[in-house]
């Protein structure tokens, strides 16, 4: 796989299809981009051998694994490491704690007439009749940028016989008769070692490792932090089978999906039936899309007329179902199923604003309804809907919808999240 494809470049069919079979895969069905491939560790033996510890490290984590830095995050002396996965948990931090009686020097740059942070600087140092050498770097390794404080394991040596530093800048420094064991602090130019205190996290070296258990409830509300437009999507109607979202245009709708046998659902439909004048009052529009199969609709137009909500009802297909699930997939991520009863919040302008999952609480439906109406167009970012400020924008990943669209053969909702993606984006 190539970075960035030539700007030039037009994607042939097998091109698109090869990469929505993949996101189809990863996303819907669980597949793994590299294989769950788990972590190594090997031990440098010296003399050029290493051995596999990866199993005695627990480390090996099987997981799409991205990065991976080193950092002294207790203070202890030791080395910890920070690991970065796709895959959830995204990132872990593996605490150090070998039982080692080695001593270690940790030396931290700051520049003057180099930059301040001394990247591209090198400590030199002669110890135990060996010579070390690290550089300050400003990345490391694949998404990854560990301390730029450079550490130096001694073995049991107590003193560095010769510590130099060759600054960006040209100029060397040098120091005699350096004592292990310690963090110091190097500037640009100044003859005398700062020795400081190492930084201790002392709550979390003394916190006991707890497992975290997974309450098993899903979240009812769903807010997202970007817009996803729905306009085309098709919404079947008993009266209208070819209406879609765009027709809804104008005031806020909820698309609410629910079952015959789902007791969860009919107690909801009770609930929007007891706070109907309430719903009014905000301007939202029910919209129910029964998932029963086709037989059953006699009935299911029968109990939805109960409810009084049999204007614009209307049912889920096939169709209906693979279009929601790539819906579902860029907001949620990976899940398994859509459970009932599910809800789409739309915006007046036909956009996805929130999804929930479960009976909705009718508190929240009303004020989230009421936002809806206040939402300002001009703006893709919901923010203000969840309850929080924007410091980085979320770009949607039209393209990938684009071809998840593809792979299921809906060629207009291909065609209309292709036109969204930005000119200069690409694979």
């Amino acid at each position: 796989m190539t970075s960035q494809s030539p700007n030039n470049a037009i994607p042939t069919d097998d091109y698109k299809n090869a990469w929505s079979s993949i996101q189809n895969l990863v996303v819907n069905e669980g597949a793994s981009w590299s294989g769950r491939e788990p972590n190594r560790v090997f031990l440098n033996c010296g003399e050029n051998r290493f051995a596999d510890i990866s199993s005695l490290s627990t480390a090996d984590y099987k997981g799409d694994g991205r990065a991976v830095a080193t950092l002294d995050w207790d203070g202890d002396g030791r080395l910890d490491i920070v690991l970065k996965s796709r895959t959830a948990p995204r990132v872990r931090l593996l605490r150090n704690l070998a039982d080692s009686s080695a001593n270690a020097l940790t030396v931290k740059l700051v520049g003057t007439e180099s930059n301040r942070d001394a990247i591209g600087a090198t400590v030199f140092l002669e110890v135990g009749g060996r010579k070390l050498r690290q550089t300050v770097r400003a990345g490391e390794g694949y998404l990854a940028q560990s301390s730029k404080r450079l550490h130096f394991g001694l073995a049991q040596s107590t003193e560095v016989g010769l510590l130099k530093v060759r600054w960006p800048s040209g100029k060397t420094q040098q120091w005699l008769g350096v004592s292990a064991g310690q963090f110091i602090k190097i500037v640009e130019g100044e003859e005398a070692l700062q020795v400081i205190p190492r930084p201790s996290q002392i709550a979390f070296t003394q916190a006991n490792p707890v497992d975290i258990q997974p309450d098993g409830k899903m979240p009812v509300r769903i807010p997202l932090i970007e817009r996803i437009p729905m306009a085309p999507v098709l919404l079947p109607a008993f009266d209208n089978p070819s209406r879609r979202v765009a027709d809804l245009a104008g005031y806020p709708v909820l698309i609410n999906l629910w079952g015959m046998t789902c007791a969860t659902c009919l107690k909801e439909l009770a609930s929007f039936q007891k706070n109907k004048k309430k719903l009014e009052k905000v301007g939202l529009k029910i919209i129910t899309l029964n998932t029963d199969a086709e037989d059953q609709r006699g009935k299911v137009i029968e109990m939805i007329s109960k409810f009084g909500f049999s204007d614009g009802a209307g049912y889920t297909d096939a169709s209906f179902m693979s279009v929601l699930e790539i819906f579902l997939g860029e907001v949620i991520g990976q899940y398994k199923g859509t459970p009932l009863p599910t809800s789409l919040l739309l915006d007046p302008n036909g956009n996805l604003v929130a999804i929930y999952q479960g009976k909705v609480p009718m508190k929240m439906l009303l004020r989230d309804a009421g936002m809806a109406k206040t939402l300002d167009p001009r703006l893709t970012s919901l923010s203000q809907f969840s309850f929080g400020l924007r410091l980085i924008q979320r770009q949607r990943d039209f393209a990938g919808m684009a071809q998840l669209f593809a792979g299921i053969g809906n060629k207009a909702l291909e065609m209309y999240y292709q036109n969204l993606v930005p000119p200069s984006s690409g694979h």
